[in-house]
């Protein structure tokens, strides 16, 4: 009798590790991630940004003078974060400085009637400091300088002719500026110029105002800046000090096995590590700085107490960009007070902090409701200008949000806007496009329609509705030329094809090297804009499938090796296809582009699949 000859575990741990070599090899081959490649945009040395000197020097005349400095941020969850972290961080170098919560209402431009505002609330303001805008306010500039104030913008969006009025601008983007990586947000340019501050003239204070770092860090995911270069620490640091935001949950919720659960209701924002150490020098530092940073840990709690946040694993890019950035975005969505997202940072009252971001979490609830009710509504409504151009009747705010999953649905840019009532009357709206497609250089030129943002987002303004024909004739002949000029790189992302077929890099059956392919990927972190983590098409060729959650909205995938493949908010519009397929008399494989994670469960590691896309 032959028998099959048996590796011994040295062999198979070789042979393993050959395998995990070759996938992640593969993964960086198909991706160009040369070791010289991630090493360069790893590097986080830059230039100085143009006149950050001379900003240093102002406000250290200020300070000398008893001056009182009035922040004016904007208002998404860069301009949050670049106000919170300007107000912390000049409290705590001993600035007399007022924080302005804008009105969005207002659009994102300085106007005159914001600085009436700010005149009315501060009158004792000497200089107006913006960030995250400002930098094309011309009115509102003027407005600031005729009442006797100096005005100090740090923006980082495209400086327009004839270019900024301010006293002192700091943007990479200036018309003149020449630093590497334009795509840095506002909180960082705003950290940069606090940091430069402290380096000349209170040094002493350089681990504190390193903290801010949060901040920035916060900034650069919730506005999709690129993931590269001093952008890649600047996320690191951020999300580590996050994580010594987060306080344990006490066990003390009984579970069905006879144990305890976690209680996110009874946290104590005290035990988080940074707050504790904050707690020991309490008389060094402003209560203001202090409250910054406890109000990102009530923010933890509250995530907590939603069921998002359970570990610190949990507390990633990943939570910056699809779980507080949505969420602080949300009350110019709906239309809800601003207020609550300035309060949670603010406020000296924990309780106050809680509730607030209680309700900015409720009210990214009800956003993700009307989403779906006015993309329906936009999708089945009489829409004469599409795929290039819809109307909508929700908030402006939703626009953004409207464009953006017709987009993704289109792979093709898309402006969304108010409906007109006449052909003179002026139309506004929000343009999304693909990472090939630039929306702000397609319409650059037009007397008729311009477009401001950032060129994957942004708003979209029409002199009057007479032009909307001609911008979709500019956006379907620059989609034709980008297109042209992009060719086989457009289309769906996959890195490897895993599962079962002469097709596949490698299968589902042997879990081990996936898992050591994931870890190592793990290695390569922060993901993001301009350096997107690695996508998978997965072939399952054999399958179960149930569904899950408290309203059973999601769907769980389980083959016949035991690997579960999640796929989130899909059971209504999923559910009985898979099951059907599941069933079939004939074997008809569910092919989907995915992402691998690694799910840690007591004690025990496993790997599972998130569904992204199907094909």
């Amino acid at each position: 009798m032959t028998t099959t000859p048996t590796l011994d575990a040295s062999t198979q741990q070789l042979n393993r590790a050959e395998t995990t070599t070759d996938l992640f090899t593969l993964v960086c081959e198909r991706r160009g991630w040369t070791d010289k490649y991630l090493a360069a945009i790893d590097s986080d040395e830059h230039d100085a940004l143009k006149d950050l000197d001379a900003m240093v020097a102002a406000l250290e005349d200020i300070r000398r003078c008893g001056g009182t400095i009035t922040i004016a941020p904007d208002f998404d969850m860069d301009g949050i974060a670049s106000g919170v972290l300007g107000y912390a961080g000049l409290k705590e170098l001993g600035f007399n400085v007022n924080l302005h919560v804008p009105d969005y209402r207002r659009g994102h431009d300085l106007t005159p009637d914001d600085i009436a505002e700010i005149h009315r609330s501060y009158p004792a303001t000497t200089c107006l400091l913006t960030c995250d805008g400002g930098v094309n306010s011309h009115a509102g500039v003027h407005a600031a300088q005729a009442v006797g104030w100096t005005v100090l913008v740090t923006d980082h969006h495209q400086e327009l002719q004839p270019g900024s009025v301010a006293d002192i601008t700091v943007d990479p983007c200036r018309l003149d500026e020449t630093y590497a990586l334009r795509g840095i947000c506002g909180a960082h340019v705003l950290y940069q110029v606090i940091e430069e501050y402290t380096a000349k003239h209170q040094p002493l204070k350089a681990w504190p105002i390193r903290l801010l770092r949060l901040f920035a860090g916060l900034g650069t995911v919730s506005d999709v800046m690129p993931v590269l270069y001093e952008n890649r620490q600047l996320v690191r640091d951020s999300l580590s000090i996050a994580r010594l935001l987060r306080a344990p949950a006490p066990n003390t919720i009984p579970n069905r096995y006879g144990g305890l659960d976690p209680d996110p209701d009874a946290i104590n924002i005290g035990k988080a590590t940074l707050l504790r150490l904050l707690a020991a020098h309490s008389g060094e530092h402003d209560s203001a700085y202090v409250a910054a940073f406890e109000g990102f840990a009530v923010l933890l709690k509250a995530f907590a107490q939603a069921g998002k946040v359970r570990s610190a694993d949990d507390i990633d890019e990943g939570f910056y960009g699809f779980y507080i950035a949505p969420a602080m975005n949300s009350p110019r969505r709906i239309g809800t007070p601003l207020s609550d997202c300035f309060t949670v940072f603010t406020s000296l009252s924990p309780a106050h902090k809680l509730a607030a971001a209680q309700r900015i979490i409720a009210n990214n609830e009800r956003r993700k409701e009307l989403v779906v009710e006015h993309l329906t509504e936009l999708v089945d409504g009489d829409q004469p200008l599409a795929p290039w151009v819809y109307f909508s009747d929700a908030p402006a705010g939703m626009y953004g949000l409207l464009a953006n999953q017709v987009m993704e649905q289109s792979g093709r840019p898309v402006v969304v806007l108010n409906r007109p009532a006449t052909p003179s009357e002026p139309v506004s709206g929000s343009g999304r496009a693909p990472g090939w497609f630039e929306i702000i250089t397609a319409l650059a030129g037009h007397d008729d329609f311009f477009a401001i943002g950032h060129q994957q987002a942004c708003g979209v303004k029409l002199r009057s509705a007479e032009a909307l024909e001609d911008l979709v004739e500019v956006l379907e002949s620059a989609t034709l030329t980008a297109l042209q000029t992009a060719g086989d790189s457009i289309g769906p992302d996959r890195d490897l094809v895993l599962g079962a077929g002469p097709e596949c890099d490698a299968p589902l059956t042997d879990i081990e090297p996936l898992i050591e392919l994931v870890r190592r990927l793990e290695t390569l972190r922060p993901f993001g804009h301009g350096f997107a983590e690695p996508v998978f098409e997965v072939v399952v060729d054999s399958f179960s499938v149930d569904r899950i959650g408290a309203e059973k909205q999601h769907l769980r995938l389980v083959t016949r090796t035991g690997l579960a493949c999640l796929w989130w908010n899909a059971a209504v519009d999923h559910y009985d296809q898979l099951v059907e397929l599941a069933t079939s008399d004939t074997v008809q494989p569910f092919r989907f582009l995915g992402r691998l994670q690694l799910n840690t469960f007591r004690g025990e590691t496993r790997l599972q699949v998130v569904v992204a896309d199907p094909l």
